[in-house]
């Protein structure tokens, strides 16, 4: 299944010439074991943090000059405890904004072959696997709040875990480039 999925993503050096303006990066792992899976995480509760205790990819803000697959690899190790130096780079989704803020975001698609299971950092609070085939049995319209207010948006929902905005997206995005 991942080298058919691997054929629609961006080549990595294309993606990365087409969005150097993008200021932050996420690393979606990929998981085969008998179902394929993707690693998501949710963030730990911090009043600095606006997207506390939401579920997200491991990712975060480029340092200067820092390419973007050396962002996502380095968040990723900090966030999850993962190292994805020896993990093949399928390539990348198209990039997209977080909701209404202008920080473009390049999502990186990794095969993890790995034995080591994620290990949550400071900032994440809990980390799992979820089998991407059963992700649109849980799609619905819900309630966001946010900032005080209440948004009605497309999300995963799967009891008390919620996937919408940014990471939603780039799973939807996902889902359609998957072989039938």
């Amino acid at each position: 299944m991942l080298p058919a999925l691997q054929a629609k993503l961006q080549a990595v050096d294309d993606a990365a010439r087409r969005f150097d303006r993008a200021s932050a990066a996420v690393a979606i792992l990929l998981r085969e074991t008998n179902r394929l899976s993707v690693l998501v995480t949710e963030r730990a509760t911090r009043e600095s943090d606006p997207w506390s205790g939401q579920w997200s990819f491991p990712g975060g803000r480029r340092k200067l000059e820092e390419p973007l697959i050396e962002t996502a690899r380095r968040e990723t190790e900090e966030e999850v405890g993962l190292s994805l130096r020896e993990s093949e780079v399928l390539g990348c989704l198209e990039a997209r904004t977080a909701g209404r803020r202008e920080m473009l975001i390049l999502p990186f698609v990794f095969r993890w072959t790995g034995a080591q299971e994620p290990r949550p950092g400071p900032e994440v609070a809990k980390a799992v696997w979820v089998p991407l085939r059963e992700l649109p049995a849980t799609r619905k319209i819900t309630t966001i709040h946010v900032q005080g207010r209440a948004l009605e948006m497309p999300a995963f929902v799967e009891g008390p875990r919620t996937i919408w905005g940014f990471t939603y997206r780039a799973l939807e995005d996902l889902l359609a480039l998957l072989p039938q």
